[in-house]
């Protein structure tokens, strides 16, 4: 990649997503192990280059601190969870390049519609908050993936059988990497966030994803504890939970949590 192929992907970042302020990425100096063009980049007056488009832009472009990787763990995280379950799910199946961009594209928008939390301290008074907030300020809706593709006109030396099987590989390759990522990711924030060490049990106040067997992870609803429901032993075993739809009762084993509650 050269400084203005980096320039021009620069700019299309900021026409779809908007100027940022702040751009981090990892010490240049990490890049010393890779391929000899890209290290070319950040050296000399390249990186001069670079810096002066992004002052310009109005534009802080900050590298992590040498030799200390783990302050990028929370970006890095995001893109292991992204790149592990696509590499097991695509495995030698064979795209075209725009095949491959719509699924890498179908991808970064489930993730971004994931639940984040509520937007306000009621969950009966408020709607769940998800990325596709930030990016495009309203909740992302789902182009409709059932039955076939009604565009006729693109068929060209490809039959309609033909094109009908590669979005419907297309369509399955999505939903196959969701299944995983849904899985493979939700695991690590029940590893990351839950209830352990002094706070052994969830407390009132909880912010809680509701895992649901057979519901896709985006359709699942957040929920705030409201009651602790210990068994016999003292330990908390089920919760009450207020959600959009009601008052609910769940087990702790099916509950992730996104956001702990201030002490009362």
């Amino acid at each position: 990649m050269s400084v203005d192929q980096f320039l021009l992907a620069l700019r299309r970042f900021v026409a779809r997503r908007g100027r940022p302020t702040l751009l981090q990425s990892d010490n240049f100096t990490t890049f010393k192990a890779a391929d000899r063009v890209i290290r070319q980049l950040f050296v000399g007056p390249t990186l001069d280059k670079i810096k002066h488009q992004l002052a310009f832009e109005g534009v802080t472009w900050k590298f992590i601190t040498e030799r200390a990787p783990w302050t990028g763990g929370y970006w890095e995280r995001l893109v292991r969870s992204v790149k592990e379950p696509l590499k097991k799910v695509l495995g030698h199946a064979l795209l075209t390049e725009t095949e491959l961009h719509t699924v890498l594209v179908e991808i970064e928008a489930k993730i971004n519609a994931r639940p984040l939390t509520f937007v306000g301290d009621d969950p009966k008074d408020a709607n769940v908050l998800t990325p596709f907030h930030f990016l495009i300020g309203k909740e992302f809706t789902e182009f409709p993936h059932h039955g076939q593709p009604r565009d006729r006109s693109a068929v060209d030396y490809h039959t309609g059988a033909e094109l009908r099987r590669r979005w419907q590989h297309q369509q399955r390759l999505v939903a196959h990497f969701w299944k995983r990522w849904r899985t493979e990711y939700v695991t690590t924030l029940s590893v990351r966030k839950k209830w352990c060490g002094v706070k052994p049990s969830p407390a009132i106040g909880d912010v809680v994803l509701i895992a649901e067997e057979n519901v896709p992870r985006m359709r699942w609803m957040m929920g705030r504890v409201i009651e602790l429901l210990p068994g016999t032993d003292g330990l908390v075993l089920s919760v009450r939970l207020r959600t959009t739809k009601g008052m609910l009762t769940r087990p702790v084993a099916k509950l992730h949590l996104l956001e702990e509650g201030l002490a009362l």
